[in-house]
């Protein structure tokens, strides 16, 4: 019977038993716990090491389909790295402006515009915005005004709601509807899921759905 040295591990399993027996170390120690637990003839035999033999029963063994290989090194590509051609930044801790830094690179902190801002921004516009398509409208003209409205609040301002008041003061004129009946109409707006409700304290403000507002 052919053998197997230095570091190996022995494995039998009984299914039917629900038996698995399974021991690792010297090939001399894992032989001589196999002949006294009687496995002799039963179980698989493999070894740990890179080279050898795996015995695939008690009476043969068969030499290892591949061995193992030694991993490739990747070269890299171009000159060695120069630490010293990397500009030097010298910064005293804690001393960097965050907020300065962030604007430097074109980003603003979100904040909610009034209604006077954004109506100076919607009188640059040489026509009434579109209603969404698809969604029946009983203020198409309101409805227009209302989704341009949140799409500036959201591409300039960072803010995904306005409150209601800041809504009426920027497009109460153009919808025709005094205070009380473009709440309503935003209420309703609101139960046919076309808006979400945003609570703030003693102000009601709305957002706009994704599917209302991705709409061609």
């Amino acid at each position: 019977m052919a053998s197997i040295s230095g570091p190996v591990r022995y494995r039998f399993r009984d299914m039917d038993e629900d038996v698995e027996v399974l021991l690792e170390g010297d090939s001399e120690w894992v032989e001589r716990w196999r002949q006294e637990l009687g496995l002799e003839e039963v179980g698989w035999l493999q070894p740990l090491q890179a080279e050898g033999a795996e015995r695939t029963d008690a009476g043969t063994s068969s030499p290892s389909k591949e061995r193992r290989r030694a991993p490739k090194k990747h070269e890299l590509v171009g000159p060695p790295p120069d630490p010293s051609r990397l500009p030097e930044r010298l910064r005293t801790i804690g001393g960097v402006d965050l907020d300065e830094e962030i604007r430097e690179l074109g980003f603003f902190e979100p904040r909610s515009p009034s209604g006077e801002e954004l109506g100076d921004i919607l009188d640059d516009y040489d026509e009434p915005p579109k209603p969404p398509e698809g969604f029946t409208s009983s203020e198409p003209l309101a409805e227009g005004w209302l989704r341009e409205l949140f799409r500036i609040a959201v591409r300039r301002f960072g803010v995904m709601g306005l409150p209601a008041d800041v809504i009426f003061e920027a497009i109460g004129d153009r919808s025709d509807m005094e205070e009380g009946m473009l709440e309503s109409w935003l209420e309703a707006q609101h139960r046919l899921g076309r808006l979400v409700k945003i609570h703030g304290g003693e102000r009601l403000g709305y957002g706009p759905e994704p599917n209302w507002m991705n709409a061609p």
